[in-house]
Order: structure tokens, then C-alpha cells, then sequence
């Protein structure tokens, strides 16, 4: 009989890769609230801090990822306005914005908080 993956063994660890994304995607916020505690509009540094660590934590994932990629469309239609915007810090803004977007789908991984019902 032929598997249908090449390593099955490693489909029990499906819940690290939300947990994975989740630490990375806070990570980026944390960096991206601090660059943006340097600029005007320096309250949403707060909800960047505030969405990243609800996201290290896992708490509230879902409703945390929605305001997440609020502050990211808000975020880079105010850099974008005051000055030009790299291709490098574009890809950034996409790339968690995917993040965030997948983890409202597939939920919060391995350590986290919230609790499904």
C-alpha cells in the first residue's frame, strides 16, 4: 500500500504550524510597533504591542488576527502616504497579513489559550 504523504508520522504535529505562525507573526508585529512608535500615529503602536501579545499567548486568536490585518492595512496606507514604500516592507505587510489570515481559519496551535468549545 502506498501512503498518500511521504512522511504520515508527521501529521500527529499538525497543531505546531499554527503555533509556529502565531510566534512569528507576533514577532513581526512586535518589530513593526516599534518602528511605528518612531512615526506619527503612534497609538497604534499600542494595538500593534497589545495584538502581539495576545498572539504569543494564543488568547483570542481569532478576534485578534481581524484586528491584526485592520492595523496592517492601516499601517501601511499611512507609511505609503507619507513616504515611499520599499518592495522588501511591502512583502512583510503581505506576508503577515497572509499570516494572520491563516489563523483565523485553522486556529491558535499548540499552547495557547483560547479553548475550543
Amino acid at each position: 500500500m502506498h501512503p498518500l504523504t511521504t512522511f504520515p508520522q508527521l501529521l500527529t504535529y499538525g497543531l505546531l504550524a499554527p503555533f509556529l505562525l502565531r510566534v512569528c507573526v507576533g514577532l513581526i508585529l512586535v518589530w513593526l510597533g516599534y518602528e511605528r512608535y518612531q512615526k506619527p500615529y503612534k497609538w497604534s503602536s499600542l494595538i500593534y504591542f497589545v495584538t502581539s501579545l495576545c498572539l504569543f499567548v494564543g488568547l483570542y486568536t481569532q478576534i485578534t488576527s481581524i484586528v491584526g490585518i485592520l492595523v496592517l492595512i492601516f499601517d501601511f496606507k499611512m507609511t505609503e502616504k507619507s513616504s515611499s514604500v520599499s518592495m522588501e516592507k511591502k512583502m512583510l505587510y503581505i506576508l503577515a497579513g497572509i499570516i494572520l489570515f491563516s489563523l483565523l481559519f485553522t486556529g491558535p496551535g499548540f499552547l495557547a489559550r483560547d479553548y475550543p468549545l
